[in-house]
């Protein structure tokens, strides 16, 4: 068996866990429920969850384990899938009655060891952002910030994970729950561009996705990249001191939320891919710093810490 197996296909899932427990191999495999966005599954390089699965090639010479004994991934995330319910495409709704529903039933069959979650970054930009500012201009970075906190979005996202993350809590009390949150862009106006490497004969039908923040802001603030950097970064700190630390913090949650800050870590122009992924390299960084605060969340069996190997952290 490999260092880690990640299974989108649910069967394939099922499988492998009953695999593992017929080999009595659970008590030292870990397993992990993974739901998010295009953090955990853009198709343009390896992504921050491809990372955490498979090790780089110099992680695996070096035998750098990803948690001890390998680890059983169970992967439901899709690009552009948001935390708050969309009108128009329900079924892109992390955090909503049907996907609970659905996912629970997984979650509560099987012996997950942790959740991992990366959310609330889709629900911020594209046409919403732009209608959010909609006949504003001249705005200074704080400003329009001001102005998307007036509408309300950040209690509508954290109300979305408490609602999902409750739920999930109430059912498995002892599984911890790890979101993650964004680093701050620099390619503002940036697209994300397409090629056979990372899409293969389906970058001839697309060649390109995005801007998803740089067309939404032009009229409130301008094309100055620096303001719109300022506004991307207030952005972001605003996710985290009112969505990520209040769940944090939640006694109705007893300390099993928690996330790694990412924030500040992809410094420069060269470490991203587009206005809002990092390069394979940029990710391939910033898993280093997730897998071992996932590591720190494990059983002592799952972990690795027992053995001599090294771990990432």
């Amino acid at each position: 068996m490999p260092q880690s197996s990640a299974l989108s296909q649910r069967g394939q899932f099922r499988a492998m866990y009953k695999g593992l427990k017929d080999e009595r191999r659970l008590d030292r495999t870990p397993v992990i429920f993974c739901e998010g966005d295009s953090w955990f599954s853009t198709p343009l390089a390896m992504n921050l969850l491809d990372w955490i699965v498979s090790p780089a090639p110099e992680d695996e010479e070096r035998g750098v384990p990803q948690f001890g004994q390998g680890g059983l991934f169970f992967r439901v995330e899709r690009s552009g899938d948001q935390a708050t319910p969309q009108r128009e495409h329900p079924d892109r709704s992390m955090f909503t009655q049907e996907n609970l529903d659905d996912l629970l039933g997984w979650f509560t069959k099987f012996d997950f060891d942790a959740v991992l979650l990366s959310a609330g970054g889709n629900d911020f930009v594209d046409t919403w952002l732009g209608n959010a500012l909609k006949g504003r201009s001249g705005l200074t970075p704080q400003e329009a910030f001001e102005a998307i906190e007036a509408t309300g979005r950040f209690d509508q996202v954290r109300d979305a994970y408490a609602f999902f993350v409750g739920a999930f809590h109430r059912a498995r009390p002892d599984v911890p729950f790890l979101a993650h949150t964004y680093d701050y862009p620099r390619l503002i106006g940036s697209r994300a561009e397409f090629g056979l490497r990372n899409l293969g004969v389906a970058a001839l039908l697309k060649k390109s996705i995005g801007p998803w923040i740089g067309p939404n802001i032009r009229q409130a603030l301008g094309d100055d990249i620096v303001k719109g950097r300022a506004f991307a970064r207030l952005l972001i700190d605003g996710f985290v001191d009112q969505v990520l630390e209040p769940l944090k913090n939640d006694p109705r949650l007893h300390g099993r939320f928690d996330y790694v800050d990412l924030r500040g870590l992809l410094p420069d122009d060269a470490d991203w891919n587009d206005e809002m992924h990092p390069t394979e390299a940029g990710f391939h960084r910033l898993a280093g710093v997730f897998r071992g605060r996932l590591i720190q969340k494990l059983p002592a069996t799952k972990s690795g810490v027992e053995h001599d190997d090294p771990v990432v952290g």
